[in-house]
């Protein structure tokens, strides 16, 4: 699931508009934009707290606000998309090369308390599953609202 993430991603947002990209679901959802950007977001949270992990004797990492994260300037929509492309392939390429008794080091988030490492893969793994379903509902609430426009 993690390594095909950001491929689904790129082929979701295949050909949208500028004005589709920027549009969400329904008042005070995130559009497309915003939730690639939260994607890539978790990508650099995550990637930064493995790398903790296995560098560090149970290490401290602090949580993050992701509302005010989505808010952040992001990149024209083809970078945002290689930046998602090309850290999910350095994540992916530390996670494969992590040696088996490594996956039980442990560190310590600030807000949730002690997380396996083992354990943080799945986890962004079923976060990637909520945001390509919330994506891909996105994606065509939007595409069928530029539809609509256009006969207005």
């Amino acid at each position: 699931m993690y390594q095909t993430t950001a491929a689904k991603v790129r082929a979701l947002c295949q050909d949208l508009t500028e004005a589709q990209w920027m549009t969400p679901m329904a008042p005070g959802e995130w559009c497309a934009q915003q939730i690639v950007g939260h994607i890539l977001d978790v990508d650099v949270v995550y990637g930064f707290r493995w790398r903790l992990i296995l560098t560090e004797d149970r290490p401290s990492y602090p949580g993050y606000n992701e509302k005010l994260w989505s808010e952040l300037p992001r990149p024209e929509t083809a970078e945002l998309l290689d930046a998602l492309t090309g850290l999910r392939a350095a994540n992916t390429a530390l996670l494969r090369g992590v040696p088996g008794e490594e996956w039980q080091r442990w560190g310590v988030h600030g807000e949730q308390g002690p997380e396996q490492f083992d354990l943080l893969l799945p986890k962004v793994a079923g976060h990637d599953l909520a945001h390509l379903n919330q994506l891909e509902r996105t994606v065509a609430v939007a595409r069928a609202a530029d539809g609509l426009s256009a006969w207005a």
